[in-house]
């Protein structure tokens, strides 16, 4: 009885010291990237070009939709776009001619301000001829009073002067004129010069129409490229529930695509169990599906909440009566084996997970 219970002690003590050192659990699968295939428009499935289970890589082409509606589209963006361009012809044309206007208004104040000094010079010239013809006149009449002049010579000093006095008012009534023609010249050169003006806003207008136009165009090309839905990545398609005629709209589920070079495991160990275990920790897997196969890999991150946070309803422990439950930590594990030809692996199958924490 005695060496009974040494054999059971002994025995005890190798199964224990066998499996220190090691964290096992079979609550473990396998997981990939799966991203599902929607549409970004409304429209009618024209084509599907893939079957469930097929092999597709990135940018290859799943399904085709009706495209006539958004090719119209493209077309009258188009049209947009040529409108705005030529209504921004348009207005530089507008503004050139503004331009010369106000070009030629400045030529034109220029030269009657030249015969302006012109006129203001003759006008001192007749002042100084009137002068002159009304001294002599003067000075011929005190003669004539004196008989030391005729008649004759009179009349004629008499009409120097009135054709002096004459000739000022009229050098006088030029000066007048051209006053005016120098208001009116500044006039038409602020009133061109406000045409510019209003040509350059409606210049950056119209460069701001054909702005939006060209965004108008570049969103319906976008819309049209949508009709053409295309694999996410490389991958497996899968539950695929799509036909030809279908309606689809937006956000609608049509298949997805199971990455199948990218597969890893997330394990979900006890929290007693995560205690002394670490990233970079070797591990050994198991998978349910190749029991003559075994598989290496190491610890590649811990999860921030344990599995039941992550549930539809997550338990309140403040409320009711307290159960204490061990919960679960979701640790991922990723393999270092190179894949297998001979043991393809596939996201959501069973395996097992030791992980090596001493």
């Amino acid at each position: 009885m005695k060496q009974l219970h040494q054999l059971i002690l002994i025995a005890t003590t190798i199964v224990f010291a066998g499996c220190s050192g090691k964290e096992k659990t079979d609550n473990a699968q396998l997981e990939t990237n799966i991203s599902p295939v929607i549409p970004k428009i409304n429209s009618t499935v024209v084509k599907v070009y893939v079957e469930d289970n097929q092999a597709v890589k990135e940018g290859d082409t799943l399904v085709l939709l009706d495209d006539a509606d958004y090719k119209i589209a493209v077309q009258q963006a188009e049209i947009a776009v040529a409108v705005a361009m030529q209504n921004v012809q348009l207005s530089r044309s507008t503004r050139g001619t503004a331009s010369s206007s106000v070009s030629s208004a400045a030529a034109n104040s220029s030269a009657v301000a030249a015969n302006m000094s012109s006129a203001k010079a003759g006008v001192e010239a007749a002042k100084v001829r009137v002068d002159v013809t009304t001294k002599n006149y003067q000075r011929f009449k005190n003669l004539l009073d004196q008989k030391s002049a005729t008649q004759q010579q009179f009349d004629g000093i008499k009409g120097e002067k009135e054709a002096a006095e004459a000739q000022l008012k009229m050098a006088e009534s030029q000066i007048g004129s051209l006053n005016e023609q120098i208001a009116a010249s500044k006039y038409q050169v602020a009133t061109t010069q406000t045409t510019v003006i209003t040509s350059d806003n409606g210049i950056g207008l119209a460069e701001l129409s054909v702005r939006q136009a060209e965004n108008s165009l570049a969103a319906a090309k976008l819309q049209l490229s949508y009709c053409a839905i295309t694999a996410p990545g490389n991958g497996i398609i899968s539950k695929k529930n799509v036909q030809k005629g279908q309606v689809v709209s937006i956000g609608q589920p049509l298949m997805a695509v199971a990455d199948n070079q990218t597969i890893w495991v997330v394990a979900n160990f006890k929290e007693t169990q995560i205690e002394n275990m670490r990233v970079g920790q070797e591990a050994f897997i198991t998978v349910d599906a190749y029991s003559d196969k075994d598989f290496k890999g190491k610890v590649a991150s811990f999860s921030q909440a344990t599995g039941s946070k992550f549930s539809l309803l997550p338990a309140d422990n403040a409320t009711g009566n307290f159960v204490k439950v061990t919960q679960r930590i979701p640790v991922k594990i990723e393999f270092t084996d190179a894949e297998d030809a001979n043991y393809p692996l596939r996201a959501g199958m069973s395996v097992t997970v030791k992980v090596k924490t001493k």
